[in-house]
């Protein structure tokens, strides 16, 4: 056995340790587990683990597993098998996360009508009921540029949300250029979790819907992975927030807390007057960035955060 795949069963088999140790996790460690497998030249453990999620767990987490067995099946040859699998989670009433990867999936594979079907599924909930875009759900959603990426391949004209996802995308890369001074890495912030809820009662999260703290945290680390994907930078320098801390800056310069410029500006003059800042992301095993406590590969870094 080569080295690698001795790394690869040794990471597998603490994985699957820890699955029993955090039964709350136990999903998202053992998908992870199960692509260690496959790396380890054992594929069919991997199937099994699969397998055993899609029969136990909850309707998302059976759908990532879905996801990643499709995938493996797929890297294997059994195409059928990986089309009957895409036919069965199909039926089901999918959630985002899940649709998106399989329509990623269908993407690179050429199949942009079939891709394009599950990025609509996956963008389905950004309609409200008067049929006007839900704004507010449009921040920092892949789905939504997979979605724009296939129509423009199957060259159709760009709908409401294309516009809309367009405008999104160009702001944020505004907002990053400008927090980025030449002397200074490319930076962004974040409201600290006891303020999170203040935050947006005061109204001062833009661009997310949830108003609790976990999708607060889990859709500012989806907006800083589609971020650093569009201006090509691995890592970001980010400052944790204080409501308060902001309130003052806008009043101190007669500034709109509310204003994204102000929180950009915001933003860099704490790093110029040297605020604790911290590196994102952070290594697997050290400390979630949102200060949950666990571990980044757990929390916001884990598989179900993509």
């Amino acid at each position: 056995m080569t080295d690698s795949r001795q790394r690869a069963r040794r990471l597998a088999e603490n994985l699957e340790h820890d699955a029993a140790k955090y039964p709350e996790e136990r999903a998202e460690i053992l998908i992870e587990a199960a692509r260690h497998w496959s790396d380890a030249g054992e594929p069919d453990r991997a199937l099994r683990i699969y397998g055993d999620l899609i029969a136990s767990e909850g309707d998302e987490d059976a759908q990532f597993a879905t996801v990643e067995k499709i995938s493996l099946l797929a890297d294997l040859g059994r195409t059928d098998e990986a089309e009957a699998e895409i036919t069965r989670l199909g039926r089901a009433n999918v959630h985002p996360g899940p649709a998106e990867l399989v329509g990623e999936f269908l993407e690179a594979q050429g199949r942009l009508e079939e891709a394009l079907t599950w990025f609509n599924i996956a963008c389905r909930d950004v309609m409200a009921d008067d049929g006007e875009l839900a704004e507010a759900k449009l921040f920092a959603r892949p789905e939504l540029r997979g979605r724009q990426r296939v129509r423009q391949a199957l060259g159709l004209p760009p709908d409401d949300i294309d516009l809309h996802t367009e405008d999104q995308q160009a702001e944020m890369v505004e907002l990053f250029e400008r927090a980025a001074a030449p002397s200074q890495p490319n930076a962004g912030s974040f409201f600290v979790r006891t303020d999170v809820e203040r935050a947006f009662a005061e109204g001062l999260v833009h661009g997310t819907a949830p108003t609790d703290a976990s999708g607060y945290f889990r859709d500012v680390e989806r907006g800083w992975r589609a971020s650093s994907d569009e201006i090509g930078a691995s890592r970001l320098c980010i400052l944790p927030t204080t409501v308060d801390d902001l309130l003052k800056y806008a009043n101190d310069h007669d500034r709109d807390p509310k204003d994204q410029q102000t929180r950009a500006d915001h933003l860099m003059d704490r790093i110029r007057e040297g605020a604790l800042t911290l590196d994102w992301p952070p290594e697997r095993n050290a400390p979630c960035w949102c200060g949950s406590g666990r571990k980044y590969k757990k929390c916001c870094g884990s598989p179900t955060n993509r």
